[in-house]
């Protein structure tokens, strides 16, 4: 990390960052803390690479913001029965005495909320608060700086932990500066034959596929990409989930954020399509990703190999999108009359939560 980061105004990448964290936040917390009966009795937040708070011009970094939204939830926070843990950590012991000094001056959400401060280096502090992640419902916020601390190893420990969302940032550019060096690449085992046949801008794409590798055949544990383009340099966010509700509201939030993809700051598409000339055949030439998605999703329904909404649905929140996407398919076919389809939803309330029967689709 740099030692003036916090010094300086955040730049635009680290905002979008935050707003990411920021917008999951007021999703996550109602889930648990909000429920007449809780699914569990007690609710942690780390966040290992904390920081002090604020950057120079007093904007909120992510300790902050957990508390902002804590008190937006104040009523929840005040009536709940469950025990909420946040557990800050940072490496520089100058910011946690500054991120204290923040905190007191915010002020903190009256409720059962305890709040530990840790100032260690993260690869010694995971495995110490690891036991507390075992029979609680987690968010895991890792801002590192780099690449090195999210690896193979530690990845298939996150994953592996019940109730337990994950929200991590990687320099995903460092792979692709440093591809012939096998300190940098073999964090997730990563080759550089595979970097160099990828455009610089994909190259968080390509990240996200290789932890996506590394997750545990019988795991089910959903993950997503989210490109922060910084200059020449890609960055991103790699959220995880071990349950399909948790995947759809952090897809709503990248979709509010990038309306063409659902995946980046920055025009993603835009970037491909100067690299690669027009095809004499129109159908190739519009290889966007959400008319890509729809017409293989027609493909799939009318061929059989989808066969009801609760596997629509799945196969929506492994694409990475999300219901509207869906329905305009659907309200296509029906009104083509190429199938019929009784009360379909594509929304996790309704498909996976209340355990409602899959609705049945029936090709005409």
């Amino acid at each position: 990390m740099s030692e003036d980061f916090f010094q300086k105004p955040f730049t635009e990448d680290t905002n979008v960052k935050l707003s990411l964290y920021k917008e999951y936040l007021k999703e996550w917390f109602p889930v648990f803390i909000a429920a007449h009966r809780p699914f569990k009795k007690i609710v942690n937040l780390f966040d290992f690479f904390c920081g002090p708070g604020k950057d120079s011009e007093g904007k909120f970094g992510s300790p902050l913001i957990t508390l902002e939204i804590l008190k937006e939830y104040q009523e929840h926070v005040q009536n709940t029965s469950v025990q909420i843990n946040l557990y800050f950590n940072d490496s520089e012991n100058d910011y946690i005495k500054t991120l204290k000094k923040n905190i007191e001056e915010f002020g903190i959400p009256m409720g059962k909320i305890n709040i530990h401060f840790y100032n260690k280096d993260f690869i010694e502090l995971f495995p110490e608060l690891l036991p507390k992640m075992v029979n609680a419902a987690n968010l895991i916020f890792l801002d590192q700086f780099g690449v090195k601390y999210v690896n193979e190893e530690r990845f298939k420990v996150l994953v592996g932990l019940p109730v337990t969302d994950i929200i991590f940032f990687i320099s995903s550019s460092t792979f692709n500066r440093f591809h012939n060096d096998g300190n940098v690449t073999d964090v997730i085992g990563l080759s550089s034959e595979e970097i160099q046949k990828k455009p610089f801008y994909e190259i968080h794409r390509l990240v996200h596929e290789k932890y996506s590798e590394l997750v545990p055949e019988k795991a089910s544990y959903l993950l997503a990409p989210f490109s922060i383009k910084k200059g020449t340099n890609i960055y991103g966010l790699i959220f995880g989930s071990g349950h399909p509700l948790g995947m759809e509201k952090f897809l709503g939030i990248c979709w509010k954020q990038d309306e063409e993809t659902g995946e980046a700051n920055f025009d993603i598409q835009g970037d491909k399509k100067l690299i690669y000339a027009p095809s004499l055949f129109p159908e190739l030439n519009d290889q966007r990703k959400i008319p890509t998605f729809q017409r293989e999703l027609k493909e799939k329904i009318l061929s059989g190999e989808l066969t009801s909404d609760l596997e629509i649905f799945i196969h929506m929140i492994n694409n990475g999108f999300i219901g509207k996407h869906v329905t305009e398919v659907i309200n296509d076919l029906k009104s083509s009359k190429k199938i019929k389809i009784k009360y379909p939803s594509f929304k996790c309330s309704t498909v996976w939560k209340y355990n409602r029967e899959p609705q049945k689709i029936e090709i005409l």
